[in-house]
């Protein structure tokens, strides 16, 4: 499972009311009443406003930079491979647009390369009731950072920070070890998630600059 590049942030849905009416002597407009047991949503004016961390970590690179990371996901049966591009298309002081690609390699079967999709992150947001930045900052509200670690990619050596956590999926319960580094787009250097009936490994293969130059791991 990818850092959700990944690639993994939770957001909170306002509801807002809208309504119209005019003041007439012949009509008068109405929505109606409203639902038995509804409640207002909590104004959020008051709440503190923190710099997202999608944001912080992309604004760090030049439009044009891209990264490519290679997942590939193993079982009794069969391995899939996954690649994943990210390229930084647009950054502005109110926002990154991040693009996003995903092929999938499978046996015997012909190359899906799905089309790419485009991400927008905010620079700032307000914090939900009662949640900490460094929530937030985590790649998972479950994963504890137990160190750092320094590794390779693209030939490079990089010193990460390490997280760990376990999930709960239909397949059962998951065991998630992630390295994540801010000099790499995207932060995710290299993910490995251990079940009961299958493994991933996801790392970076590429980093391509602004310019279009690139450094690859060797094959």
């Amino acid at each position: 499972m990818a850092q959700k590049s990944s690639s993994h942030i939770a957001f909170i849905g306002l509801l807002f009311l809208a309504s119209c009416g005019s003041e007439s002597s012949k009509s008068t407009i109405s929505q109606g009443p409203l639902p038995p047991g509804y409640v207002a949503p909590s104004p959020t004016d008051d709440l503190p406003i923190a710099d997202h961390p999608e944001y912080v970590a992309w604004s760090r690179f030049p439009v044009g930079t891209a990264v490519v990371r290679k997942k590939v996901v193993s079982n009794d049966s069969a391995t899939i491979s996954v690649t994943t591009t990210l390229r930084l298309a647009q950054k502005t002081p109110e926002k990154v647009v991040v693009e996003s690609q995903v092929t999938v390699d499978r046996p015997e079967q012909a190359l899906v390369e799905n089309p790419p999709m485009k991400l927008e992150f905010p620079a700032s947001f307000r914090l939900p009731e009662g949640m900490k930045l460094e929530q937030f900052s985590l790649p998972s509200l479950r994963a504890k950072r137990i160190g750092e670690e320094t590794r390779q990619a693209v030939g490079i050596e990089y010193k990460a920070q390490l997280f760990t956590w376990d999930e709960v999926s239909q397949a059962g319960p998951m065991t998630v070890k992630l390295w994540r580094c801010y000099d790499i787009p995207g932060r995710m250097l290299r993910q490995e998630i251990n079940g009961r009936t299958q493994t991933s490994v996801e790392e970076v293969v590429e980093i391509i600059q602004a310019d279009g130059q690139s450094s690859k791991t060797e094959n």
